[in-house]
């Protein structure tokens, strides 16, 4: 899947909001609306257009619920061989708490429940309790009480679960999200023992951070569990290469949150916008101006080939 993001709108002010590829107009259950089709061929001949792929949510409540203080504790050890390597990272923020947020390419969604919510509104189109107003409203184009999601207040009996069939959609798919076991790594060998060394020794470790360990929790299983997303979840200036010129809370057109590797070896598609297929590539793409890990890929580029190699069954196992 591939969202689509326009970086301005017609009169250059910041865009930066997801556009569809399909609206209702036409269809016989909207007699009257008349919403504009987004011109993408248009977008792309001008450049004003970005792509994401969706994040994966597998052991996300473990993500939830790492402590500020950890997430700032484990970058701050790192401090001086960051510097040394000219690596720095910064936190993205809640403006309306000052907590860390950790969810999405931009680290811009605090929990799972606002990720849910804001999901469920731009990619499935549906109004929630979190974003209860359309995000078109043409006149002539609103058929549906708002929000179209919301916690029932009479059990509805769908299910097995009361609690679920009180629940919003979006509190049920947040659930769901924090209760998701994270993947578990495959078996070590040889080569992939050597690569993990030569991925600290170029200095990925500095940003890809191997170990988080959650808080106590009321969800069984789950309390100061150490687990292994190699993510600091802070954002890092990626510079022009990897720039999409889109601003999402705190974080500017040219950082990103650092991407967990976990599972990476059963991704099709690499980077934020799923440019490439090519796993190699994707560590080379790091590097370009401006980038805080220009240090690390010509480390990395000095490897032989060999070593190279490692790190990417390394990567693989994950």
């Amino acid at each position: 899947m591939r969202e689509a993001r326009f970086v301005s709108n017609p009169d250059g002010s910041p865009d930066g909001g997801v556009h569809d590829l399909y609206v209702i107009t036409g269809r016989s259950d909207a007699p009257g609306c008349s919403i504009a089709q987004p011109d993408f061929a248009v977008a792309i001949r001008q450049n004003n257009i970005i792509f994401r792929i969706p994040t994966p949510i597998f052991g996300a409540g473990q993500v939830e619920n790492t402590p500020n203080l950890n997430l700032e504790n484990d970058a701050a050890a790192l401090a001086r061989q960051r510097k040394a390597n000219e690596v720095s990272g910064v936190f993205n923020r809640s403006g309306n708490d000052g907590t860390i947020t950790r969810f999405g390419w931009k680290a811009q969604n605090k929990s799972l429940l606002m990720f849910a919510g804001e999901a469920y509104n731009v990619e499935v189109g549906v109004t929630n309790e979190l974003f209860p107003n359309e995000r078109d409203d043409t006149v002539g184009c609103q058929f549906n009480p708002l929000p179209e999601d919301a916690t029932f207040l009479v059990e509805s009996g769908l299910s097995n679960s009361p609690a679920s069939d009180l629940s919003a959609d979006i509190v049920n798919f947040a659930a769901f999200s924090r209760l998701a076991a994270g993947p578990a790594p495959a078996p070590a060998t040889t080569s992939t023992t050597r690569g993990q060394r030569a991925f600290n020794n170029v200095g990925c470790n500095l940003c890809h951070i191997a170990q988080q360990k959650t808080a106590s929790l009321l969800f069984t299983g789950q309390s100061n569990v150490t687990y292994s997303p190699f993510s600091d979840f802070q954002l890092h200036e990626m510079g022009s290469g990897l720039q999409d010129r889109i601003t999402q809370g705190q974080a500017t057109g040219t950082q990103f949150r650092r991407a967990p590797l976990w599972c990476v070896g059963q991704r099709i598609f690499f980077l934020h916008d799923g440019r490439t297929q090519d796993l190699l590539q994707a560590i080379k793409d790091h590097s370009s101006n401006g980038s805080e890990a220009n240090t690390v890929i010509d480390n990395f580029n000095a490897l032989p080939k060999s070593s190279q190699q490692d790190i990417l069954n390394f990567l693989r196992s994950l």
